[in-house]
């Protein structure tokens, strides 16, 4: 990368598509994003 700039801005896109696109075989192929808002647990409001 030529600048931190560019590097955070990458690393936000890759995070969001891993948490909330990326199917993960140990959740049934879910994202963990979805997993997470299915229990009943308080941090699911925070993403």
């Amino acid at each position: 990368y030529r600048s931190s700039d560019s590097r955070n801005q990458d690393l936000a896109r890759y995070l969001d598509w891993y948490n909330t696109g990326r199917p993960h075989y140990a959740l049934n192929k879910q994202p963990p994003a979805k997993r997470l808002s299915q229990l009943n647990n308080v941090l699911r409001n925070d993403i």
